[in-house]
């Protein structure tokens, strides 16, 4: 029995399983982190092209606008994507165009899946 437990054939097998499984969920949370940064970044360049669009002379159509920003996003699974919104007013006595767009992705970690993280952006024409 004494020669069984100073026996160390095996311990490195088995440090390998306990410290495999928490880096390999660790490792996909940094995955899916920069997957949604690669979003936040495709969604936020869209919305700026659009509001970019948006404030030409003369001023574009709404269905215009929301075909250059469906048009200029990348980095967004389109399964998660909501077209943009528009939305006209006036702030100040100055008429302005805003383009609303959100995406929303649950986060996967193989064993478990989040709830849809939401990221919206906004922007301001005049």
């Amino acid at each position: 029995m004494i020669r069984l437990a100073r026996d160390e054939r095996g311990a490195a097998a088995i440090e390998f399983v306990l410290a495999v499984p928490p880096f390999i969920i660790l490792l996909m949370g940094a995955l899916q982190m920069g997957i949604i940064a690669c979003a936040r970044t495709g969604l936020q360049h869209a919305v700026d092209e659009g509001a970019r669009y948006a404030s030409i002379y003369p001023t574009p159509s709404d269905a215009a606008i929301i075909a250059k920003v469906n048009a200029r996003e990348f980095g967004l699974d389109p399964a998660y994507t909501n077209d943009p919104t528009i939305t006209h007013g006036t702030q100040y006595g100055l008429p302005y165009t805003e383009i609303t767009m959100t995406y929303s992705r649950p986060l996967n970690f193989i064993v478990y899946q989040t709830p849809a993280l939401s990221i919206s952006y906004t922007r301001r024409s005049y």
